[in-house]
């Protein structure tokens, strides 16, 4: 709100406060990004990669080679499982079942995998008390 100026104004206070790492947000133009990274050499800096937001996309590699070292993707899977739920209502609506879609998709058990629930039933063992010991 304040600009891009006061922005980096506001980082060097925040580093010399004692922060461990740095985000400048809503960069608007390549040329800031790379100004924004040329101010703090070596500070490990933030990037947010917001679909849709007021910073241009670039890529990875460009921003590695400016000296970011933290990229978020806040939004992207958001956006696909979004475009996912779309499709498999869409197949539910006009054949009133996912079956034709299925194949394209994951099995139960990748998903389970996937979020990790066996190592939450297995930290659920670790420190779950037992009831014998009574």
């Amino acid at each position: 709100m304040e600009g891009f100026e006061q922005a980096l104004a506001r980082a060097r206070r925040y580093l010399e406060a004692g922060a461990d790492a740095l985000f400048i947000e809503a960069l608007t133009s390549e040329a800031e990004i790379a100004k924004a990274a040329s101010e703090f050499p070596g500070v490990p800096l933030l990037f947010n990669w917001a679909e849709g937001g007021k910073t241009p996309p670039v890529s990875l590699a460009r921003l590695q080679e400016l000296g970011y070292r933290i990229v978020i993707f806040p939004i992207s899977t958001l956006l696909a499982a979004t475009a996912a739920m779309r499709r498999i209502l869409r197949e539910i609506s006009r054949h009133g079942t996912p079956a034709a879609a299925l194949g394209d998709l994951p099995g139960f058990g990748e998903f389970v995998d996937f979020i990790g629930l066996p190592e939450v039933r297995a930290a659920e063992q670790r420190y779950t008390a037992d009831p014998s010991a009574d």
